[in-house]
């Protein structure tokens, strides 16, 4: 296997000429067979064909496309490429509009991978990037062609540079920063790429839960032999609702692809997450101290309905008595494995480190959709006649400018960098809450003391330990995150002298 950069691949065909040439000049050698048969070699070059019906062409049962040759000139060679793209745009304005672009990546940087990750997952170089090269095994260069067997009427439909393997760290955009970005990174992308499952992490931003009407708590509790029915009032001045703080979570990111023109983000539904323990009170140590919660308090209304029973010593004598009272959570209260169902979108600009660890790929130029020789085609999509019918973790080449590579990519773990606001979630939650409470086996029960006391206004305080894994693991609490700062994502620079492109 040979291994050249650009400049010695030059030389390297200067001096083949020469040679050539001498050697025409030259007397030949006669070699017997057993000479013959003794040499062995490696053509620098390699020129292929595959036929419109060869066994190996993924466009001969295309209806209306099985007439698509493919002429492929191979490179038996290893290449070595560091290079920095300010401004790669391709396929702008024309049919897409103005200013619409089929690929446009700021900031674009190729180098070799890394040695190492830090412990955030951001790639670490020894001697800096800029002394490392990406490495381009079995380089090409492929064009296809319409009725490649008919002089009057074939054309050239689509052309391809590629690699049969690529060893690199792929970068975009300069900085990492916490939001999307419309002037660095990646902006628009039309291509197909894999990305492998992974994990990833996220902390909870803190919040107050009860404070409005779509966070209301409600449900029954037992007092002197009755059960009477609470309702918590959030209009009430007295009402300073339910800290919530700041929990962990992990979860686990299935494997993904980006498939499509002109792209500006990545969605990924149903993400499944769970959260263990959400303290609602103080827990006795010093992760979740009484003083977090020391002003909680949600006022209730007390009242009676069919399941409550209505006689004077019953729930209808308690309400008579006090119709409101001030609750407040017990040490120890919490809610406990709260299912969730989140929808992860991110913006492409926001992805900066691309890997490729020995993954082909390409970018290529056609005039219709084209499906090029060694493309990713899934399983349920081998028999299909039609492109438009393949499903999108098949790599159909679409009209105009795409890129695409062949294995998933290995993004790391994707830890989120800032809190993630979860006060969307609260709403479901309520209800959720609410129809644990409504169950007779979960009823709170208030002691004698406690119902005499709140008569004479005395806080009710109660400890509740809500376990909402069964009535989260059909129906899942929902989550949309959107452009979240990831943590392995810092841009390493590829330039010298402290430049940050170069």
């Amino acid at each position: 296997m040979f291994k050249l950069n650009p400049i010695n691949f030059a030389l390297l065909i200067c001096a083949s000429t020469f040679s050539i040439s001498s050697f025409a000049g030259s007397d030949l050698q006669k070699m017997s067979d057993q000479e013959l048969s003794d040499m062995t070699g490696q053509a620098l070059m390699s020129l292929s064909y595959l036929a419109p019906t060869d066994s190996a062409n993924p466009m001969r049962n295309i209806s209306g496309s099985n007439n698509t040759g493919f002429y492929k000139l191979g490179l038996e060679a290893e290449l070595s490429l560091n290079a920095n793209i300010k401004n790669l745009q391709l396929g702008c304005g024309g049919i897409n509009g103005a200013g619409a672009c089929d690929i446009d990546i700021k900031n674009l940087s190729l180098s070799g991978l890394p040695d190492s990750y830090d412990s955030s997952g951001n790639p670490v170089f020894n001697n800096g990037r800029a002394s490392t090269s990406a490495s381009l095994t079995n380089p090409f260069i492929e064009f296809a062609i319409s009725n490649p067997d008919k002089a009057s009427t074939r054309q050239v439909t689509g052309i391809r540079l590629g690699a049969q393997q690529i060893s690199a760290l792929l970068t975009a955009g300069l900085d990492n920063l916490s939001q999307a970005s419309t002037t660095d990174g990646i902006q628009s992308l039309s291509g197909f790429m894999q990305i492998a499952s992974t994990t990833g992490s996220a902390s909870t931003k803190a919040g107050t839960f009860g404070l409005s009407n779509n966070q209301i708590l409600s449900g029954y509790a037992t007092a002197l032999g009755s059960t009477v029915k609470f309702t918590s009032d959030p209009s009430n001045s007295s009402t300073t609702g339910i800290t919530i703080p700041s929990v962990s979570t992990t979860f686990n990111i299935p494997k993904t692809t980006v498939n499509g023109v002109r792209q500006g983000s990545v969605t990924i539904n149903n993400i499944p997450a769970s959260v263990g323990v959400i303290p609602i009170a103080a827990d006795g140590s010093s992760n979740y101290p009484a003083s977090q919660f020391a002003n909680d308090a949600l006022m209730v209304n007390l009242s009676c309905d069919s399941t409550t029973g209505t006689g004077l010593f019953g729930c209808g004598g308690i309400t008579l008595l006090a119709s409101k009272a001030k609750f407040l959570m017990a040490q120890g209260s919490n809610i406990q494995n709260v299912n969730l169902s989140v929808d992860f979108i991110q913006s492409l600009s926001m992805i900066h480190n691309i890997p490729l660890t020995g993954t082909g790929g390409y970018l290529s130029l056609q005039s219709s959709p084209l499906l090029w020789p060694g493309a990713t085609i899934a399983s349920g999509d081998s028999n299909l006649t039609s492109l438009s019918a393949m499903s999108s973790n098949t790599d159909v080449a679409q009209k105009g400018w795409w890129m695409s590579f062949a294995q998933p990519v290995q993004l790391g773990t994707l830890n989120v960098q800032n809190q993630v606001d979860i006060s969307a979630v609260y709403p479901q939650v309520a209800a959720l809450v609410t129809q644990f409470l409504s169950k007779q086996e979960n009823y709170p029960a208030l002691d004698a003391g406690q119902a005499i006391g709140a008569v004479f206004g005395v806080p009710i305080t109660q400890k509740l330990n809500v376990d909402l894994g069964s009535y989260t693991k059909a129906n899942p609490a929902t989550l949309t995150l959107m452009n979240q700062q990831l943590v392995n994502q810092k841009v390493v620079t590829n330039c010298y002298g402290g430049l940050k492109f170069c």
